[in-house]
């Protein structure tokens, strides 16, 4: 029997066009992203009014202390009317300038206050002191709010939260006294609500937010940049914990970075072209106020911490070891980090005595951003509390309202502080500060400043007739709110300046300086502050600064002049 077999059928071969291939190799790529593109899956409703009304009420009412404190009570940091003249040098010098912002302090920390010196008056009457840290202020509350809100607190307790923080009295005095801590700490706030916001929502274009606010927050305090860091490697450990690939974790975390990273590699720029030192910047930023850090032991550094959390932060204590639990026990990787992040912030001011990065490293407003880190670290726990968050937010409510009068008492006495002591004096007495005397030994107030001041505008007219160096006088020149009457450092810099001073009576007409004997003008001049140099009439004193009269025969090269008549001095 013979078998025949049928030829089989020809087998058909589909071939996917390079189009057709691209888009399902583009559609399964999609579905292994742990991340959404455009998505706000369980995201919470936007409520603008109420971010304007958390705004509004909170910056308000640190505008309206800030002007008691500072304006009546006399508590102001000089620091604040630096950069508040240097502002009012971009706009009203003689030439205007931005090269004003100088590299004493970071570029943003000027520049985002330099619209409150536009209108001269504004400055000049101080007014602008409070606002400079009240609208940052403000700021910082707005994120908790909405964090709060992503939180699944209540609006009550998210009130509660806000008010016993917001009047925290060492969060109280440099939210109202135009502190620039608060510019940077208020971006690093809004980047930490944008990465809550991208781990609930899994949303990728909350870690750009947050990226463009580390940027803000990088040129206003380089502190910011630890956490900057540490929230970089955050980001790529969060994505590889829930299973991203490697190209998603690169993607992101470069995404985060490029705008920092950008920024500084500008202004190391800068530094390199105009002072030939490109890391200038680092060790540059002032951090003038406050006692000596004094030792630099391992167990003094550890004492000082310790001391800077009890008395600053110690909500801190609480919730540190919370976060880290979660991070562990629970599988909790936003808890963690969180945890490390606050970490760093209290470890950061000891390591910054360790490398030398700072001159006031262990002031107690150091504890500022623990305070805030906490809190945020708190609003997080209570989030992965799930049936507990009420209990969790009523305790981050106790925890907050007890360390009122806790850190209050402390102001009085910590050693390492600038203006604390006299905010507390301030508060317990409603007696005004001018004139008493900081812990450090500084004289508080303005009323040598504003006494030299009246005098000048009251006396003085034209352009460019008073030289001065303007990184010791700046509170008088801020104050006459006239600096176009001023030859600064900053007008032609310093060469042609230091030009000028070596025979001024070619140019000007009086001389500015102080009388502690740290300015160039003391420097050139040794005997000047004290009428003691025949050539320059001392034509008005008080007990921080002399405005001499500068002949127009002034001999430069005559060192052996009789002393000065001291007529028409006074105080």
């Amino acid at each position: 029997m013979t078998t025949t077999h049928e030829p089989a059928a020809p087998t058909s071969v589909v071939i996917e066009d390079a189009a057709a291939s691209h888009i399902r190799e583009s559609q399964e790529r999609k579905e292994s992203l742990v991340q959404w593109v455009h998505g706000r899956a369980g995201d919470i409703t936007r409520r603008p009014w109420e971010n304007l009304a958390v705004f509004a009420a909170f910056t308000g009412f640190y505008i309206w202390f800030g002007y008691w404190l500072v304006v009546k009570m006399h508590v102001v940091g000089f620091e604040t009317l630096d950069r508040l003249n240097r502002a009012l040098m971009i706009w009203h010098n003689d030439p205007a300038k931005l090269s004003a912002l100088g590299f004493d302090y970071p570029p943003l920390a000027t520049l985002l206050i330099s619209p409150l010196a536009i209108f001269p008056a504004v400055t000049s009457s101080l007014i602008a002191v409070p606002i400079a840290s009240a609208a940052f202020a403000g700021l910082t509350m707005m994120s908790l709010n909405t964090m709060m809100r992503r939180a699944q607190m209540v609006g009550p307790l998210r009130y509660a939260v806000l008010i016993a923080l917001g009047l925290n009295p060492l969060f109280l005095l440099y939210a109202a006294g135009g502190a620039r801590q608060f510019i940077w700490l208020a971006f690093v706030v809004v980047a930490m609500g944008a990465l809550v916001a991208w781990y609930v929502t899994a949303d990728v274009r909350y870690v750009m937010l947050a990226g463009l606010a580390f940027s803000v927050a990088a040129l206003s305090g380089y502190a910011s940049l630890l956490w900057f860091v540490l929230t970089a490697v955050m980001i790529g450990a969060i994505l590889a914990k829930l299973g991203a690939d490697g190209s998603e974790v690169e993607g992101t975390t470069i995404g985060f970075t490029v705008p920092t990273a950008y920024v500084i590699a500008i202004w190391t720029v800068f530094n390199l072209l105009l002072l030939s030192k490109p890391f200038y910047w680092i060790t540059a930023a002032s951090e003038a106020g406050g006692i000596d850090p004094g030792g630099s032991t391992g167990v003094e550094l550890f004492q000082d911490t310790v001391d800077l959390v009890i008395y600053g932060a110690p909500i801190a204590i609480v919730v540190l070891p919370v976060l880290i639990f979660m991070g562990i026990a629970r599988s909790n990787p936003m808890a963690l980090w969180l945890g490390v992040l606050l970490g760093a912030a209290i470890v950061s001011p000891a390591l910054s005595v360790a490398l030398g990065l700072t001159d006031a490293p262990m002031q107690m407003r150091n504890a500022l951003p623990i305070l805030l880190l906490s809190v945020v670290g708190a609003i997080w726990a209570a989030r992965s509390a799930d049936t507990n968050n009420m209990i969790v937010s009523v305790a981050l409510i106790v925890l907050l309202v007890a360390s009122i009068p806790w850190t209050f008492q402390a102001m009085k006495t910590y050693r390492y502080q600038n203006l604390e002591s006299n905010f507390a004096a301030a508060v317990s007495t409603r007696e005004s500060q001018e004139g008493a005397q900081t812990l450090s030994g500084a004289t508080v107030g303005t009323r040598d400043e504003q006494a030299t001041a009246d005098y000048i505008t009251a006396n003085i007219t034209g352009r460019n007739t008073i030289l001065t160096d303007n990184s010791k006088t700046y509170a008088v020149m801020l104050l006459t709110g006239k600096p176009d009457l001023f030859v600064d450092r900053v007008d032609k810099s310093d060469g042609p300046w230091k030009d000028i001073a070596r025979d001024p009576g070619r140019y000007v007409n009086y001389m500015l300086m102080s009388t502690d004997g740290d300015d160039l003008l003391n420097q050139m001049y040794p005997d000047a502050a004290a009428g003691s140099d025949g050539r320059l009439l001392v034509i008005y004193r008080t007990d921080r600064y002399v405005l001499l009269g500068v002949p127009a025969n002034f001999d430069p090269d005559d060192t052996a002049g009789q002393a000065a008549s001291a007529d028409g001095a006074g105080q």
